[in-house]
């Protein structure tokens, strides 16, 4: 109850906001008003903080433009991915959808997403505040398929005030030596553990393996690592486990990890179900604050633990928003799209909740407002300058095999090496990760 109320004060707070900047919204050269009634679909993932932002700045447009309505769809990122992939199988997509980096070259491909390049041109849709190497990377070819909604970076949140209490510094650039010391100082002393690795995301293999020098995990072929590298990541599970600091695969079944607020890092009885950290990124700070400030946790920033956390570290574009090619109004859903991006108003209201708004226009002038309904605003943007400064380019889009090698290799493995009693060597479980990843991408 403490955490739902906090977070209807904060939204309290923000619709207060509503007239910061109430003038046109920045809609490009569609003329919204004469478009007629119009429901649009828009359909992303995310959490309570993002479901009601997102609804706020929807509701400020239909504010603005009363023939325009929206069927909003959210799901938590599972979910998702699952039910709007059957909505592409019938050719229902919602005008606009959320897409995300390592999965927008495939939706390129299945010819769902709508070539931008000829708004972008015509001036429809504004991306003159947009830096050229963060518009580029949602071109697939010679197509530019989304707009960025927000730039962000890998970034482990944890629990300061805890760290504070213990006298622990937590370094911003975090090695994984440094890691294994302070996770082990905190169970001991506190009972704390982590979550590390589990499950069907490539995201930690994927820093994992930037450490040791390959931009990217996946290449056309296969995988960048050999089966020893690939050894050493299923190493620091199993020693995780086996040193009794790490959760187990029965651990992680008694708590939520895809829930943020009954995310084991802000929510639990007992020491025995609670984390001092959570892997994540910098977008996720605002909702995970949100669910840490009802039981008086401040939460720290800093990078992933990985050997070498300059070559692991990246600017990442949060998500994009795209138009859809099943949308029967894609004029006027560019002119959403347009309005998310450009509008000062609709990014207050937003919160850049999704990371720092890729106009760098508009997060400047946003930085007073949301700062007054969420202050973590500023420590987000202050950690990215730590990460472009201390990291190494982002690697291309993922091949389409991954989702494939995620669903059937990343979650067998990793449900593997977290057992308690595990039935495999470190050096058993990379080779399976490099034959079966190999095997899977010479299949497609």
């Amino acid at each position: 109850m403490k955490k739902i109320v906090a977070l209807f004060l904060a939204l309290a707070l923000m619709l207060g906001m509503t007239s910061a900047f109430a003038e046109g919204l920045k809609v490009g050269s569609f003329d919204v008003a004469g478009a007629g009634n119009v429901e649009l679909g828009f359909g992303w993932w995310g959490n309570q903080v993002r479901d009601a932002a997102t609804h706020d700045a929807l509701a400020y447009f239909t504010e603005n433009f009363p023939n325009v309505t929206f069927n909003e769809n959210s799901q938590n990122w599972a979910n998702y991915w699952a039910l709007m992939t059957t909505y592409a199988s019938d050719n229902s997509l919602p005008d606009l959808m959320q897409q995300d980096y390592a999965y927008l070259e495939q939706w390129v491909e299945a010819g769902d997403l709508l070539d931008l390049t000829p708004y972008i041109e015509s001036g429809a849709l504004d991306v003159s505040g947009i830096s050229e190497n963060i518009l580029n990377t949602a071109k697939v070819g010679d197509g530019i398929y989304a707009i960025c909604a927000g730039v962000n970076a890998p970034a482990m949140l944890y629990n300061k005030t805890l760290t504070d209490e213990l006298g622990i510094e937590v370094p911003s650039n975090l090695t994984w030596e440094k890691f294994v010391e302070i996770s082990k100082e905190i169970k001991e002393k506190k009972g704390y553990g982590v979550v590390f690795g589990q499950g069907n995301s490539e995201n930690s293999i994927t820093y994992f393996a930037r450490g040791l020098g390959h931009q990217a995990l996946f290449e056309k072929e296969g995988t960048t690592l050999t089966a020893e590298e690939a050894a050493g990541y299923y190493k620091t599970m199993l020693d995780g486990v086996a040193e009794g600091w790490m959760f187990n695969t029965d651990e992680i079944a008694n708590v939520n990890v895809q829930d943020i607020a009954q995310s084991p890092m802000v929510f639990g009885a007992t020491p025995d179900v609670r984390t001092w950290c959570s892997i994540a990124f910098s977008n996720q700070l605002a909702a995970f604050q949100a669910a840490a400030t009802a039981d008086g946790i401040e939460l720290g920033i800093c990078s992933w633990p990985s050997d070498d956390p300059v070559k692991s570290n990246y600017m990442k574009p949060g998500q994009f928003f795209s138009v859809t090619t099943d949308s029967k109004n894609p004029d006027l859903a560019v002119a959403v799209l347009n309005y998310l991006i450009n509008d000062p108003q609709a990014n207050v209201l937003l919160r850049a909740e999704r990371g720092v708004p890729a106009n760098s226009e508009v997060a400047a002038a946003i930085a007073e407002e949301v700062n007054k309904i969420d202050p973590t605003y500023g420590v987000a943007v202050d950690y990215l300058a730590i990460v472009q400064e201390n990291s190494s380019p982002i690697f291309p889009p993922l091949p389409s095999y991954v989702g494939t090698v995620n669903a059937d290799v990343l979650q067998k493995l990793s449900d593997e090496a977290l057992l308690k009693t595990p039935a495999y060597t470190a050096e058993e479980l990379g080779a399976m990760f490099v034959e079966e990843t190999n095997s899977i991408a010479e299949d497609y």
